[in-house]
């Protein structure tokens, strides 16, 4: 059966007060609504996956 998929991704801050993502790029600061996002898939089957990442401490050569 031919399926069609609908997806957003997002990158960067998060604010869960505000329900809203800051996505910082080189020239602007882009904020989007998480939750007007996510309510085009109110009703829907879906499958929500969530990343963070953090740097990795560097080896100390001493």
């Amino acid at each position: 059966m031919a399926k069609r998929l609908k997806s957003v991704q997002l990158k960067g801050l998060f604010d869960m007060g505000v329900m809203e993502i800051e996505e910082a790029t080189k020239d602007s600061i882009n904020t989007y609504d998480l939750k007007d996002l996510l309510s085009e898939f109110d009703g829907k089957t879906i499958t929500i996956s969530i990343k963070e990442e953090d740097e990795l401490p560097v080896k100390d050569n001493e």
